[in-house]
């Protein structure tokens, strides 16, 4: 066997280890349907394959080497594939190129935001298909905010905070006011972990901009980009931390036109600086007094395990899964999507983050509160976490689902549900000095005690429990049911 070929693994679908080279022979016959790999499928990446095997391809999964065992396992109930190949990648991209070669992988996508990196060189390297060709140049646009900020500062367009250059969700973000609070920020994260398991090597300063957060969802195909979803964050202070999300709403350029259609055109410029000509994006964008300005481009798919789907399905007949894999395997069905999201909305939509405004023992959970949310008329359904019960250590919170035809219906059970939060679904002990794992954290606002959590108790604390839920019509006429809530996980852990 040769060299390059003994540092990366492949295990078949029964869990036996297998050379790249025996892989083409265990493909046997199966050839004439094509076989797509998914760098790190996690995340929304687990919704993509669980999508993928609905319509029949053949799934092969490739872990890069830098995501954690115990990361590798944050895939819902629901939503497992049968995957015919596992190949962990080991450092060496032109032995997994040859793994995905050996089984006859025809294109490549990417899951979550630890396997962007690996997915830009192995698709940089890969010949044939629909995968993504990159200019070796561009690879490390994918990841690096900081080199992302400066090839947009250049094409001319407006670049906008302490937080490191490769992260994902609000990880590691600070708002600073002075010198002494980005120095202490600085100490908190040199030398440390992201909540993707990778190294924070170096951290970004960035301009602190004031305004509206949107996120504009993208989906490329060979330099068309498409603009899938608008969303706009209800991002908000939250006991001391700045930027605790509270919630997110779906809209259409017609709901704000000169703002959004200048977002619009701003993302698509952003895209064509950074060289992106195809694939998912998940961009951030700050509505400022002097325009939209851009925080981050993140090369992969919406994150946030999903959560946004069952919305995104019911309010626009289509999502960025499902856009994404007609650009690489239905072109005229890609085509037909329009250039923007769909006007009118066919139904309007929003999830609300459930809080918790501390580490603690949670001693009571607040049941009627819960079942004002639910009787809400655009409730649609409920992701609960296994740890919110009595007697649980809690650092997790809890997102509900709300689509109703009428957008006032929504406005309105929207701010219910932010009061009833706000007020407490539950009851709880904060973590204490002397406590078992409590540990003493410095943040600029002053101390804190936080829970140590083991490697094992993070993953626990972070999966949330599948919900089925079928409330019918007559009961609750503005909703829309759905056979499966994809369950997630919130603030440990985002992708």
């Amino acid at each position: 066997m040769p060299a390059e070929l003994e540092s990366a693994t492949t295990v078949d679908s029964a869990g036996n280890t297998v050379t790249a080279a025996s892989a083409t022979a265990m493909s046997g016959g199966k050839l004439e349907t094509l076989c797509v790999a998914i760098v790190d499928p996690i995340s929304t990446g687990a919704c993509l394959a669980k999508h993928l095997s609905s319509q029949g391809y053949r799934l092969c999964r490739v872990f890069s080497d830098t995501i954690p065992d115990s990361v590798k396992a944050l895939v819902a109930a629901g939503l497992e594939v049968d995957w015919e190949v596992t190949i962990q990648h080991e450092g060496r991209v032109a032995s997994t190129l040859a793994a995905l070669r050996g089984v006859g992988v025809t294109h490549l996508l990417v899951g979550s935001e630890p396997g962007v990196s690996l997915h830009a060189e192995l698709s940089a390297a890969f010949a044939g298909g629909a995968a993504l060709s990159l200019p070796r140049e561009a690879l490390e646009l994918r990841r690096n905010k900081y080199l992302q900020s400066e090839a947009i500062r250049s094409a001319g367009c407006d670049a906008a905070v302490v937080k490191p250059v490769e992260g994902a969700g609000s990880d590691g973000v600070t708002i600073c006011n002075s010198a002494a609070e980005v120095r202490l920020a600085f100490g908190k994260l040199e030398g440390t972990k992201n909540i993707l398991g990778l190294d924070n090597y170096a951290v970004l300063c960035q301009e602190y901009l004031e305004g509206d957060e949107w996120v504009v969802d993208t989906v490329s195909r060979a330099g068309e980009h498409k603009v899938v979803a608008l969303w706009k964050y209800d991002k908000r202070d939250y006991h001391g931390s700045p930027v605790v999300y509270h919630g997110m709403r779906l809209h259409n350029v017609e709901a704000d036109e000169p703002l959004l259609r200048g977002m619009v055109a701003y993302v698509t410029a952003v895209l064509d600086a950074l060289g992106i000509t195809d694939g998912a994006m998940h961009s951030e964008i700050m509505a400022t007094a002097r325009g939209p300005v851009l925080v981050e481009v993140n090369c992969r798919l919406h994150g946030g395990e999903g959560i946004w789907l069952p919305i995104a399905e019911a309010c626009l007949g289509y999502t960025q899964v499902s856009a994404l894999c007609d650009s690489a395997f239905a072109p005229p069905a890609f085509a037909s999507l329009p250039a923007t999201p769909r006007s009118p909305l066919l139904k309007h939509g929003a999830w609300v983050t459930i809080r918790s405004p501390a580490d603690g023992t949670i001693t009571a959970v607040h049941h009627e509160k819960l079942a004002r949310i639910r009787a809400l008329p655009s409730f649609l359904g409920e992701y609960c976490a296994p740890c919110i019960k009595v007697g649980c250590r809690i650092r997790q919170t809890v997102d509900a689902t709300t689509v109703h035809a009428d957008a006032a219906t929504l406005e309105a059970d929207y701010r219910v549900a932010q009061q009833l939060i706000d007020e407490g679904l539950f009851a709880f002990t904060p973590a204490a000095a002397g406590e078992k794992d409590v540990v003493r954290v410095e943040t600029p606002k002053g101390p804190r005690f936080s829970y140590q959590l083991s490697e094992q108790e993070q993953v626990q604390n972070s999966l949330w429990g599948l919900q089925h839920i079928w409330r019918p019509l007559e009961e609750n006429s503005g909703a829309v049911p759905l056979r499966k809530l994809r369950a997630v996980r919130r603030s440990g852990w985002r992708f």
